[in-house]
């Protein structure tokens, strides 16, 4: 119990600190895109969406660590995990390692680890298929690189906010570059491969 109510107090904390960072950052693009900074612009963006994914993940794990705190009882009450639960502890043993700054939820979990063993924890991070963490956690978590498409997206969101008359034009041709170059890479990878294996099977037919 004590560990869960640090854990949700924590959060909160850094929720609140966290909307006055995402504010004042994205005051500053705002300020790049009048100045026409827009290089700048586009790097800081990606700051922008990887804080507000943590936010929106943070926001999750904050109620299932007040739903699992509310049923206590039950958990002490039964061997196994409730079906009811699963979602919530796995979304919980999942997050806890990706969270760094909410060290309570490691304590959570290597009590979790306790009561229903390493095998348990183990299909929990790594995501198999019997394992039921929530897929916006999974998500929201998740070090990928957001798409130009999205970057795009919260620029022009930033841009009205602050009544910025930004022409999106130059950024809209710098993402879809970068898109069409990605493209072209893959495109060369798997040419690469095709053409290896057209190799391999004239080698062993000539065998």
């Amino acid at each position: 119990k004590t560990c869960l109510n640090l854990a949700i107090s924590r959060i909160k904390l850094l929720q609140n600190r966290r909307d006055a960072q995402l504010k004042q950052m994205r005051k500053e693009i705002a300020q790049f895109l009048l100045t026409g900074q827009e290089a700048i612009a586009r790097i800081r963006v990606e700051h922008v969406i990887r804080e507000q994914n943590i936010r929106e993940a943070y926001e999750i794990l904050e109620m299932f660590c007040e739903f699992v705190l509310a049923r206590v009882p039950v958990l002490e009450s039964q061997r196994q995990c409730p079906s009811e639960l699963q979602e919530a502890i796995a979304s919980i043993i999942f997050a806890a390692p990706r969270c760094s700054d909410l060290p309570d939820l490691l304590q959570v979990k290597n009590l979790f680890t306790s009561k229903y063993g390493k095998e348990f924890i183990s299909a929990v991070s790594e995501l198999r298929p019997d394992t039921s963490v929530n897929r916006t956690i999974i998500e929201k978590l998740s070090v990928n690189a957001p798409s130009g498409q999205l970057k795009l997206k919260l620029l022009k969101e930033i841009a009205k906010e602050f009544n910025v008359n930004w022409d999106s034009s130059e950024t809209e041709v710098e993402f879809q570059k970068k898109h069409d170059d990605l493209l072209n890479s893959i495109a060369k990878l798997l040419q690469g491969l095709s053409d290896q294996l057209t190799t391999a099977e004239d080698i062993a037919t000539s065998v």
